[in-house]
């Protein structure tokens, strides 16, 4: 079973960066996976050719809250057949780019999308079916990297594109309040990690999914 990949990240790569992630979709059927490399894929979003879509939780030894962990921590679907759905995305503000040790990988090209100070930049996932190919109309939305660009088996277009958007105040002041909670924790550790990350899954109101990448 042949599967493609492509390797993304925010930042520069010799400076302040994000984590690396990965899409991966297949040609003998139009499934497609995203996952953090740098986090050793701990979390996975799977959009199925079916519809079906879920997040998989991190096993046994990744999980962190009470009890055992869930075969997934969400479920949906979304219309297959549709012109246009926006299954998944990640968000990566700027404040949360580190200049730190990270994990080594094999170089595989992978797409390094800038970020402008006080911003954010959303990667997102889109299945679509319109010709043509809706390329000027996303630019003009503010898609202005394409990462992935792929006809899948079923006639549908994956995109995996990126532009700049805004973290609202609110959520990061959530955000930041729930580090200072993790950091506390981190602090009865052994060995507190070098360069500890947090990935929040968030869904906004449309039934987009969405992993949050930050700093602890």
């Amino acid at each position: 079973m042949t599967t493609h990949s492509a390797r993304f990240g925010v930042g520069d790569p010799s400076g302040l960066r994000s984590s690396e992630w990965v899409v991966m979709w297949k040609f003998n059927a139009s499934d497609v996976y995203l996952a953090g490399r740098t986090l050793g894929g701990y979390l996975k979003a799977s959009i199925h050719e079916s519809g079906r879509c879920h997040i998989r939780a991190p096993d046994q030894k990744h999980w962190r809250s009470p009890g055992n962990p869930p075969r997934f921590l969400d479920v949906w679907t979304i219309n297959p057949q549709s012109y246009y759905e926006f299954p998944f995305g990640i968000i990566i503000p700027a404040s949360e780019l580190r200049q730190t040790s990270w994990a080594k990988h094999r170089e595989r090209g992978t797409t390094w999308i800038p970020a402008t100070p006080g911003k954010s930049v959303e990667i997102a996932v889109f299945l679509t079916r319109a010709e043509p190919r809706p390329i000027s109309a996303l630019a003009s939305a503010g898609w202005t990297t394409t990462v992935v660009l792929e006809r899948l088996p079923d006639g549908r277009d994956l995109w995996v594109v990126a532009g700049e958007t805004t973290f609202p105040e609110e959520r990061c002041r959530e955000l930041e309040s729930l580090k200072q909670h993790i950091r506390s924790q981190m602090a009865t550790l052994p060995s507190v990690p070098a360069n500890p990350r947090l990935v929040l899954v968030a869904t906004d109101g449309t039934g987009t999914r969405r992993f949050v990448e930050a700093a602890v």
